[in-house]
């Protein structure tokens, strides 16, 4: 029987800089992840030759590399990472397209805000309100009372159109509940993808994954892939004394953080579990996402666009659609990264929201012809918008909620976890911690940070 000075459950971005961070103030760390590879939803496979990443259409908060105060570059100071290992490669643009309007996206904010102001002059002093609000918020994980965003974007901003183009890549970016969030998880994601904005790792996830395994492993975090959680072990004052893994062997510990989901975690502890683990509901919000290849690179197609965020009605709704209708998709094309090549540059992925019980209650037969129709939906919808790159969509693989929760283990199959957030840390359970999505610090970076601020609390 082990002891360590903490154990960290969950291999993906949170959990990964959890364990990091804590190997950084000297502390005996063991990472455990039930997959066989690291990552969690933003990971990598292969299939047909080609390697595919799991879940990352960009990586947020992208900002220049001298500037000491973004995000991203805290975090990977944080953790001891060069930035230059990541070969992180900026978008060209990206565009937000309604029925009314459109919207482009190119990491540079000040462009941004003089575009909406030119398009929505009534709204130019309201913007600016609300853009001062967001920076003052911060990324903050303190717990504070639930604010609807939808409540005060009203507040600020008169046009229904420019509210619904400010929440569609806010919501499919990191949204757990349907048609609203709290306006500090908002904020959050506003910073990260419209005042920073978008870029991808030279290579996919399998660089960057690459890359914080060697820090790990230099760092002397134990690492266990292959390795699940049966549960969690309790000493007589209801405080965590271990963990017992699927094989049968106990690993002693007072310190567990998890970053596999609150909802996933109250598993986990079974009757000592808290009541503040057992009142977070599963997730709600689920996605089906086809992966296609094209004879060319999207930019020979003429499209511009790393990311196209399409609403194919009068007004944006985060909620699963009516069967399988296609009212929102994105479109992303690893390839209009500046810098991007290999396979992934004629790679193209088409997203949309589903209902997660649509798929995970459907019989083996319904399931296959329901993702066969819902991809070709897709294609047609992509049609609309570039007609040469529809007609030569090649088919490589599409996941469901199904495919999330069996590679996750997230309940329902749910991206981004419960819509109850915790804002803080505490589990309410002694020497649990939850970070990571249900913790409340959303996106990549958001998740990274999510975990060193746990790690901080039990290495500082």
């Amino acid at each position: 029987m082990g002891n360590f000075d903490a154990i960290v459950i969950g291999g993906g971005l949170s959990g990964m800089g959890a364990a990091l961070r804590l190997a950084l103030c000297g502390r005996r760390v063991l990472l455990l992840e039930r997959h066989s590879r690291l990552g969690g939803m933003n990971s990598w496979y292969e299939r047909g030759g080609l390697t595919l990443d799991t879940g990352l259409h960009a990586l947020t908060n992208y900002a220049p590399e001298n500037d000491s105060k973004a995000i991203l570059n805290q975090v990977l100071r944080q953790l001891r990472i060069r930035r230059n290992t990541l070969g992180l490669c900026p978008q060209k643009r990206s565009r937000i397209v309604f029925r009314n309007g459109e919207l482009l996206l190119n990491n540079d904010y000040e462009a941004f805000a003089a575009q909406v102001k030119e398009r929505f002059p009534q709204d130019a002093s309201g913007f600016d309100a609300l853009s001062d609000k967001i920076l003052r918020e911060g990324y903050s994980s303190a717990e504070r009372e639930w604010r609807s965003a939808n409540g005060v974007l009203a507040e600020h901003l008169s046009s229904e159109l420019l509210r619904d183009m400010l929440r569609f890549p806010i919501m499919y970016y990191g949204d757990a509940s349907a048609d609203d969030m709290d306006f500090g998880a908002f904020a959050t994601m506003y910073r990260s993808v419209f005042m920073e904005g978008f870029s991808r790792p030279l290579g996919g996830m399998r660089q960057f994954l690459g890359a914080f395994e060697e820090r790990l492993k230099s760092s002397g975090v134990e690492l266990r892939l292959g390795t699940g959680v049966k549960e969690l072990l309790f000493d007589g004052a209801g405080a965590v004394r271990g963990v017992l893994i699927d094989n049968g062997e106990e690993i002693s510990t007072a310190n567990v953080i998890s970053t596999i989901g609150a909802f996933e975690t109250a598993r986990l502890c079974g009757a000592s579990a808290s009541t503040r683990l057992m009142q977070v509901p599963a997730g709600e919000i689920g996605f089906l996402e086809a992966i296609f290849t094209l004879p060319k690179t999207p930019a020979e197609y003429g499209w511009e666009d790393a990311i196209l965020f399409a609403c194919r009605t009068e007004s944006f709704r985060f909620a699963p659609p009516e069967g399988d209708a296609v009212e929102s998709m994105l479109v992303c094309a690893p390839g209009n990264y500046i810098g991007t090549e290999g396979d992934e540059a004629r790679m193209l992925r088409l997203s949309t929201i589903v209902r997660p019980q649509d798929w995970l209650e459907a019989n083996a037969e319904d399931y296959k012809v329901r993702k066969r129709s819902l991809v070709e939906k897709l294609r047609e919808c992509l049609a609309e918008y570039s007609p040469a790159m529809a007609e030569e969509l090649v088919l490589v693989d599409a996941f469901t909620p199904k495919t999330i929760r069996r590679w996750t283990g997230h309940a329902n199959g749910a991206i981004y976890g419960s819509p109850t957030k915790f804002g803080g840390f505490e589990s309410g359970v002694s020497g649990l911690q939850i970070a990571g999505t249900d913790q409340g610090l959303l996106g990549i970076t958001g998740s990274m940070l999510s975990g060193i601020l746990a790690a901080n609390r039990i290495g500082n």
